[in-house]
């Protein structure tokens, strides 16, 4: 017996009961939450280690926000702190997520009294530039974007005991809806789930699971363990200077406890403590008081260049339209139960999803989809929203529990593929955090095969995946709401009760007396409390400008005076954002790549935006590194986003990643009981057992 658990203490052992539990050391890294460059929260240091396994922490000293509101646009300056504890020159990439319509266009790197001002360049002469004064010995800096709403930044030749600050300014418009105002400013990302696509095997050894993208697979680390009440690994200051021209009737977060302060023209808010953990978005939202309600606003630029722009917002008429009422509806409620939306978002998902069933007419028809790594509806067709069909629908949403993949595009054909008819308003309700990794491939799905329906989309969670909330609900000419914890589940969903109720404002048009180039391309429809947002490149400042659209059976005309215009900063930058957002649909929707990214080049270029064929570099002229000097990289651990569970607590050490046991449609906690009770009668009967590579 005592060999037995010699046995059982072994290394051998171990290996073994993680082959039972059907997990395989050799397919880990495609298996399970690693947390790469795509998957990692708010300005986090990474620094590599020269040797695998060789990890030496690197110390996040402070990260400040800055933000100034004026009129409809934000403006950020993000610095990032770093001091390097070691005695070893060091290489340093962090990675931080951004809004989802962030202009990212300038870049500073602060070494003592210095500031090294960044220049745009091509992606690839950029790392060039940067490759080359990192060898060199220079202090040099380096941003990317990997994704639209998250960027990385690489740091070279950091020296010894010192400290380096990195500082990005970005842009971001204000959302305006239900006659109040929202700026949201994402501070953690929960991890992405790969699924198995072709066009990843062909791009890389990994399998389906939790893993990162390619070009983001050299950095990879965990999250780290604190959880919420610990004391947290990364910490945030947020100031936000708030001057939206109108009188303020209140100012709040549901987010954060903040400190509010009079400020010239407006309101100064602060988070309550200047080390706040970053995980998870930090939302602040204000209303004007009822006498100074903005109905609309048209904002413009002339550049230096003598090129004009401007930002129309607009609210349409708040009312009840008819044909709401003449049509049922078919609601497709899809709820994503993956791995992922463990702790509290699955709380918030049920909560959610059991208040819009109970919401239904008696009219209308319904079914429930929910998926992980596989997708099962609740029906086999949409069926009518009885009180018997609701009180199972409910009872069976409170019986769902987070685990597995998030194989999204699944769940979404079989959304799409449900039957119906054009007599109905049909609508899809999509509530996930949307942790994915292939975004790309489901907009396209959406954008192929909406038909004549509308897709919602709900964003569970502290750190939803905000561009891909948006981007689908744009596509899906519908709208999108956040619900971050059971507290806020009532008011968000109301709202979207109120939408989904009320047929839209549809056929928008703005008619200009001047030739002018207007995003988006296809004004959306608009649902109640949404105003019109469109951005313009213009030959020349209207005088007027008239918006029309039809509201029901009832025609819509509002006619505006622009004699009096304002000239308002980032407006230019804005229009290049959403011109270049236009540009990515258009790719999915089949254009040539290469006249995307020549149209996307020019765009970034002039107006000095980081995107995916440009970044951001700096580089200080002096060398402080001498070539003898070696340098290290080292990795951070990081926050888990706030609430969120990982989809597995077992852990084992392979090689030199950190992983928890793969979570699939096999319980593994079943797979290794039987995996010990195996063991055990081996040990009793005298054999050892022999070790089977499980392939992939």
């Amino acid at each position: 017996m005592t060999d037995l658990f010699d046995f059982l203490r072994s290394p051998r052992a171990v290996f073994c009961l993680m082959l039972m539990a059907g997990f395989d050391p050799l397919v880990a890294r495609a298996s399970v939450p690693h947390v790469g460059l795509a998957e990692v929260s708010s300005g986090q240091l990474l620094l590599k280690p020269e040797h695998a396994g060789r990890f030496r922490p690197a110390v996040t000293q402070s990260t400040d926000m800055q933000v100034a509101v004026t009129g409809p646009i934000a403006r950020t300056v993000l610095r990032q702190q770093f001091h390097n504890p070691g005695s070893d020159w060091a290489e340093a990439v962090y990675a931080f997520p951004l809004p989802q319509d962030a202009a990212v266009d300038h870049l500073r790197l602060r070494i003592d009294d210095r500031v090294i001002e960044g220049e745009i360049q091509l992606k690839q002469q950029a790392r060039k530039t940067y490759e080359q004064a990192k060898r060199a010995g220079q202090r040099t800096a380096l941003v990317e974007q990997r994704r639209p709403n998250l960027f990385t930044t690489d740091v070279a030749n950091i020296a010894p005991d010192s400290t380096i600050v990195v500082e990005l300014e970005f842009q971001q418009s204000i959302a305006w809806q239900d006659r109040q105002f929202e700026l949201r400013l994402p501070l953690g990302v929960t991890p992405r789930y790969q699924p198995a696509t072709q066009e990843l095997a062909q791009t890389t050894a990994l399998g389906g699971g939790w893993a990162v993208l390619p070009g983001e697979l050299d950095a990879i680390v965990q999250l780290g363990q604190a959880d919420e009440g610990d004391t947290p690994i990364n910490t945030v200051s947020i100031r936000v200077d708030l001057r939206p021209g109108f009188a303020l009737d209140w100012v709040d977060s549901p987010s954060h406890a903040i400190r509010r302060q009079p400020l010239d023209a407006g309101t100064q808010v602060a988070l309550e403590s200047d080390k706040t953990a970053a995980n998870k978005d930090f939302v602040l939202r204000w209303a004007p008081v009822a006498s100074t309600q903005p109905q609309g606003g048209f904002f413009v630029e002339t550049t230096a260049a003598g090129e004009h722009y401007a930002l129309l917002t607009l609210m349409p008429p708040h009312r009840r339209l008819a044909q709401a009422h003449s049509l049922p509806r078919e609601v497709i409620f899809v709820i994503d139960t993956s791995g992922s939306m463990g702790g509290q978002s699955i709380a918030a998902a049920r909560q959610a999803l059991q208040l819009a069933i109970k919401r239904l007419g008696p009219g209308d028809s319904f079914n429930v989809i929910e998926f992980d790594s596989d997708a099962r509806a609740l029906f086999s067709q949409p069926v009518a929203a009885s009180l018997a069909n609701r009180e199972r629908a409910t009872k069976w949403v409170a019986r769902l529990r987070a685990n597995g993949g998030t194989e999204m595009l699944g769940a979404l054909q079989l959304a799409l593929a449900q039957p119906g008819s054009d007599a109905w308003l049909r609508q899809v309700v999509f509530m996930t955090d949307g942790a994915v990794g292939n975004e790309r491939q489901v907009l396209k799905a959406i954008e192929h095969g909406l038909g004549n329906r509308r897709l919602f989309t709900v964003g569970i969670g502290a750190a939803p995946n905000g561009y891909f909330m948006t981007e689908a609900a744009q596509v899906g000419r519908g709208s999108t709401i956040n619900v971050a914890t059971d507290s806020d589940v009532t008011r968000q969903m109301i709202e979207l009760f109120t939408q989904l109720e009320q047929a839209a404002v549809v056929d928008l048009a703005i008619d200009l007396p001047v030739a002018a180039e207007v995003l988006p391309a296809q004004l959306p429809d608009l649902y109640a409390g949404q105003p019109l947002v469109a951005v313009m490149k213009l030959d020349a400042l209207p005088e007027t400008a008239e918006v029309s659209g039809q509201a029901g059976a009832t025609a819509w005309r509002n006619r505006l005076d622009l004699t009096q215009l304002q000239q308002h900063s980032g407006v230019a930058v804005h229009w290049a954002r959403q011109a270049i957002r236009g540009w990515e649909r258009k790719s999915r929707l089949g254009a040539p790549p290469a006249e995307v990214q020549r149209a996307i080049e020019t765009l970034a270029l002039q107006h000095h935006l980081v995107s995916r064929f440009t970044s951001l570099v700096a580089v200080d002229k002096t060398p402080a590194r001498s070539a003898e000097q070696a340098f290290k990289r080292q990795a951070l651990e990081l926050d888990k986003p706030a609430g969120w569970k990982p989809p597995g607590s077992a852990r084992t050490q392979i090689a030199t990643a950190h992983a928890p046991l793969a979570q699939g449609s096999t319980p593994s906690l079943l797979l290794m009981l039987i995996g010990v009770a195996l063991l055990l009668l081996a040990g009793l009967f005298g054999s050892q057992p022999k070790l089977v590579r499980v392939s992939a």
